[in-house]
């Protein structure tokens, strides 16, 4: 902590925990925990600062009184709280869809968003981004339901959770790739207070103890797959926040300091020039000042003229004061990306130019970086799922994670006109494709599959308009043929009543 109070040993960023194993086994997870957990516990301690940040216990608390005054107000503008929650709110304000590739894995694809979405998948993917957003990483866990048995199958087959960053990690070798050779999860026991770890590789699961490898037990991983997955929040596993730190530290230090030189003004200190008072106050003159904070002062010889009382107090310079407060936050907002919310309409701009203008452009920027983090550690999480359901045969074995596309809908009714003009001229010119069209356009993010239901929908318009043909022609055709029965029954009975 420096002489402000504020920290200074946070590491900017989560160090990946990256050591020299190929795998982990039995015979050295001991030796692999004892590696990871020192650099893990640096990463917790930096994930509890900016939990403790985001919440409003920020470094302006800490700072000390000054030795010139007792004045010292600590303000928390919470600025951290807000741009997560925007942040978040913008980038995850639609659940996560799962859209097939091919069609003919429509029906798997429908019964496993049945089983997220029942799952609470928004919930979790919700909470995971706001974990990201505070400490720059996040984890998920998919596994089994503790109910499926040999003769039974519950109605909920899968466990879709998010982890606490402060108790799980990941371990990756040092091979190229840096693949993931384990996982952790800990909590501590409420009775005992020790730490009870559960691990996971492709192969194995441990349980220990407080790091006591007399307590390991281990079995196989019937899944195959790790089931616990580091979602990213960036390259360097950085929070949204995180590098203006100190920008906001300074937007508490000068409103905290506002504040002081406010009741500064206040409690300011009176200077007597030609007279004394004595110690011990007998007439009250130090009482009746303080209490009706009004002075008259009379010499002795009844000369005022070198009589003299004056406030000392701080001058407050409003302008300079807001121009540092505005330069703060535009700088803050610049460094998270957050839409500026000051009033600079210039009256006729519209469409992208507000959007480029007021900011919206860089948190769609922000967004699309997280977006990719994201559903890379969410397809892990996935495939974990559909091996699940694989193995209770829910869904068929030739189903993959690949043939599935995560879309994360955001704002796809913005310029709704603009965009099917667009779409209009671009099909009208007979040289693109509709799926080419549907994509340059922007209108939605489920392109292939609203190109197979076209298709689909343009079959049973044209099996429809053949069979009201024919409906058409048959009811032509009876109409002649009853017309020309009728002539014919009218000829016979005119000859047959001419014969008679």
């Amino acid at each position: 902590m420096d002489n402000n109070g504020f920290f200074n040993k946070i590491h900017y960023g989560r160090q990946r925990i990256i050591l020299d194993f190929d795998e982990v086994t039995p015979d050295n997870i001991y030796q692999v925990m004892q590696k990871a957990l020192s650099i893990h516990s640096q990463n917790a301690r930096d994930c509890q600062y900016l939990i403790d940040y985001f919440l409003g216990k920020q470094d302006i608390l800490n700072r000390p009184v000054s030795g010139t005054s007792n004045i010292n107000n600590t303000t928390v503008v919470n600025y951290a709280f807000p741009i997560t929650r925007e942040i978040v709110g913008y980038t995850f304000g639609n659940p996560v869809e799962f859209i097939q590739k091919d069609m003919k894995y429509q029906n798997d694809v429908a019964t496993l968003t049945d089983y997220y979405d029942y799952e609470t998948s928004y919930y979790v993917d919700t909470c995971t981004g706001i974990y990201d957003s505070i400490c720059g990483v996040a984890y998920q866990i998919t596994l089994p339901s503790k109910d499926i048995s040999k003769d039974n199958t519950p109605d909920l087959p899968i466990v879709y959770d998010c982890l606490d960053p402060r108790n799980t990690f990941i371990v990756q070798s040092s091979e190229i790739g840096n693949p993931v050779i384990l996982s952790c999860h800990y909590t501590i026991n409420s009775q005992t207070h020790k730490k009870e770890y559960t691990c996971y590789t492709n192969k194995y699961k441990f349980t220990f103890v407080n790091m006591d490898m007399n307590t390991l037990e281990w079995t196989i991983n019937p899944i195959g797959l790790n089931p616990i997955t580091m979602i990213e929040n960036s390259i360097f596993l950085t929070g949204d926040w995180e590098q203006a730190i100190s920008v906001l530290n300074a937007i508490n230090q000068v409103a905290s300091d506002s504040l002081n030189d406010i009741e500064g003004t206040i409690k300011s200190l009176l200077v007597v020039l030609g007279a004394e008072f004595e110690d011990n106050d007998e007439d009250g003159r130090l009482k009746k000042i303080k209490e009706n904070r009004v002075l008259t002062l009379v010499s002795g010889t009844g000369d005022t003229s070198s009589l003299d009382a004056k406030f000392i107090a701080p001058q407050l310079d409003s302008t300079s004061t807001q121009n540092i407060r505005n330069y703060l936050e535009d700088a803050k907002n610049v460094i998270t990306g957050i839409p500026d919310r000051s009033n600079n309409s210039s009256g006729g701009d519209t469409g992208l130019a507000v959007l480029n203008r007021d900011g919206w452009t860089d948190i769609e920027i922000v967004a699309r970086l997280k977006e990719l983090f994201f559903k890379k550690g969410k397809k892990q999480q996935l495939a974990v799922g559909i091996k699940i359901l694989q193995m209770l045969d829910l869904i068929t074995d030739d189903l993959s994670v690949l043939d599935i596309d995560l879309i994360i809908g955001r704002h796809s009714q913005d310029n709704l006109q603009t965009k099917t003009q667009a779409f209009s001229t671009l099909i009208a010119t007979g040289e693109l494709a509709t799926i080419d069209c549907l994509e340059l356009s922007n209108l939605t993010n489920k392109t292939r599959e609203m190109v197979e239901r076209g298709k689909q929908a343009k079959l049973e318009r044209q099996e429809e308009a053949i069979e009201l043909a024919k409906k058409a022609a048959d009811a032509s055709g009876e109409g002649k043929s009853s017309q020309n029965g009728a002539n014919k029954t009218a000829e016979i009975e005119k000859a047959a009543a001419g014969n008679n």
